[in-house]
């Protein structure tokens, strides 16, 4: 293990190929891309204690591959160790100092955002700070699809040079941040969620018929479907699938009791993909098949 060969660097992409780093001895690969640039560094690690130095970058570590306990100090003293699987992000503050302790082998991908190009961005659009990302530092490790998608995506791009390559990583990138800054929000202050107007509702029940999903529906409204599923059970106490489901299986039962239409017919005019389908929903939610609904409903 190894202590700081350093206290401050241009970057930590420059650090770990330092022959006197810590991380000198890992198999690592770079890459570069966009105008800001972004630089990569995928690194696969042994156990170590090392303290990187203060850079003008932002770090975002993508965890590839592990399973293992670590600690990490920005500052404020080591953490408690936590175990940091496949699939985690976290983010390391610009111009800081961080200390790690990672006690198994494990694979990363680190990202470096400048941090003046971070808040030259921040200012062009009025979006905030790099004092606006502190929440996701403060979580430590945290998991985002969004995140881990778009990384990825910018990882693979970085492969690739000419055409519209950096076009392509500007664009990525900005993407990237505006997650960031969306994830750190949400750390600090619950989103106020705004139930749907009864006109929301209507537009709804008129097309739950044709067997949409729940990213259908918040598209219809214009919402992005996590705002669409918490504003529609603050409105509904349901959630979008379970209120869909609902509507028909009334509209069955109106069926089955006031006309002589085929089970499988019935089943097409309410949503549902099949008979079977209908038979399992009725045997689910109400305990009882369509064809014995009916029956017992015209006695």
């Amino acid at each position: 293990m190894s202590g700081v060969t350093q206290q401050t660097a241009s970057s930590l992409a420059d650090f770990y190929r330092d022959p006197a780093s810590p991380y000198a001895a890992f198999p690592q690969e770079h890459r570069s891309g966009g105008s800001m640039p972004i630089r990569f560094v995928r690194a696969e690690q042994q156990p170590f204690e090392a303290t990187n130095p203060k850079v003008p970058e932002v770090q975002l570590i993508f965890v590839k591959k592990a399973d293992m306990q670590f600690q990490w100090d920005v500052g404020d003293g080591l953490t408690e160790e936590i175990r940091a699987k496949s699939g985690d992000l976290a983010l390391a503050p610009a111009s800081t100092a961080i200390s790690y302790r990672c006690f198994e082998e494990h694979e990363i991908i680190n990202l470096y955002l400048e941090a003046a190009g971070l808040n030259a961005l921040f200012e062009q659009h009025a979006s905030g700070s790099l004092a606006s990302l502190d929440a996701l530092t403060n979580a430590t490790l945290f998991r985002d699809e969004i995140l881990r998608r778009t990384m990825m995506q910018m990882w693979v791009e970085s492969a690739r040079t000419g055409g519209t390559s950096d076009l392509l990583m500007d664009g990525l990138t900005q993407v990237l941040i505006a997650r960031l800054l969306d994830k750190a929000g949400a750390l600090r202050c619950p989103q106020v969620i705004l139930p749907l107007s009864q006109d929301e509702l209507s537009r709804l029940d008129a097309i739950i018929d044709d067997r949409l999903t729940v990213e259908d529906l918040a598209t219809t409204l214009d919402m992005p479907r996590w705002t669409f599923a918490d504003a529609f059970k603050a409105t509904t106490g349901d959630t979008p699938h379970a209120y869909v489901t609902g509507k028909r299986i009334d509209k069955a039962c109106d069926f089955l009791c006031f006309g002589d239409m085929p089970l499988a017919e019935i089943a097409y005019a309410c949503g549902f993909s099949s008979q079977a389908h209908m038979t399992t929903v009725f045997g689910q939610k109400l305990g009882i098949t369509p064809g014995r609904y009916r029956q017992e409903a015209r006695r």
